[in-house]
């Protein structure tokens, strides 16, 4: 689960900032922001039925989007962003957001109501220490909701087999992706941070994030190839249990510590092969959510 050379927190910063390209988009692109506005608008409606107000924290909140979605419907919403290009889009709009990472976030423990990562787990190069900081901050009722990419889903273990070829793997990995998660690792990995009731909802990245837009398609023969040998995998697969991105919800467990890997002789590497087996039930008790 630990990377022998993990990048240093000024290596990351320097990896998503905009003089690396990355999320220059969302400074002056329409249809990115609008992506990132509906993509908002969707994790919100995914939160509501167990927290409808209260305090939040999104971690990785790039520019703001689903802060200023959480402050409409009423939360009390905050966010921290290792982007600082970003971070700064988000203040300018108003919005309260920390640039730095999750040990920036100087509060008191148990003083939020939820706690939000949308695809950022895969981002960190210590996934336990950031889901135990989080464990920390959230209040003994609250609930953490994530997002990150399935490894054992239908199109990335079917892509991963032709990837050689083609030169690429669509699939995110490194530099930006730096873990890799199934359902049974990313259950495992939060079980050890400390929490419980953990359900998962398989679910699809929209295609055009996959395959590129029609138009690019249309102006490649290969990506138009890939995309339609591919894309019906990527829609089949959450319908069979292995979706190509996971939606997350988890409670902290009652009175019980994050447990230290490093600490452990015989550590379980939570990164995935093929192999994974999923797990065939949840503990979905009547309060948790029904994703």
């Amino acid at each position: 689960m630990y990377l022998s050379n993990p990048p240093s927190e000024e290596e990351l910063k320097s990896l998503y900032s905009f003089e690396s390209g990355f999320h220059t988009q969302l400074v002056d692109d329409a249809a990115s922001i609008e992506a990132a506005d509906q993509a908002a608008k969707d994790h919100l409606s995914m939160i509501l039925p167990t927290t409808a107000t209260g305090s939040l924290l999104d971690v990785g909140c790039s520019a703001g989007s689903f802060l200023a979605a959480a402050n409409g419907a009423g939360f009390s919403a905050q966010g921290v962003e290792l982007n600082p290009d970003t971070a700064d889009i988000a203040r300018t709009s108003g919005l309260n957001v920390t640039t730095g990472t999750l040990s920036d976030v100087h509060e008191a423990a148990h003083s939020f109501d939820a706690i939000t990562m949308w695809d950022i787990v895969e981002h960190v190069p210590d996934p336990i220490a950031l889901l135990s900081q989080a464990r920390e901050l959230l209040s003994e009722s609250g609930w953490l909701w994530l997002t990150t990419p399935n490894v054992d889903g239908l199109f990335p273990q079917a892509s991963l087999r032709v990837a050689s070829s083609v030169g690429k793997w669509p699939h995110p990995e490194p530099p930006y992706h730096l873990m890799q998660f199934s359902e049974q690792t990313i259950t495992d990995a939060l079980h050890r941070a400390g929490f419980e009731q953990v359900v998962v909802k398989q679910q699809s990245i929209p295609l055009s994030y996959s395959f590129g837009s029609l138009q690019k398609m249309l102006t490649d023969p290969r990506r138009l190839v890939y995309a339609a040998a591919f894309a019906p995998l990527a829609f089949l697969g959450p319908l069979i249990g292995r979706g190509d991105t996971m939606l997350i919800a988890a409670k902290p467990a009652a009175q019980q510590a994050p447990i230290d890997l490093r600490q452990e002789e015989d550590l379980t590497d939570l990164t995935e092969t093929a192999t994974t087996p999923r797990l065939e039930t949840l503990d979905t008790p009547s309060k948790s959510p029904q994703l």
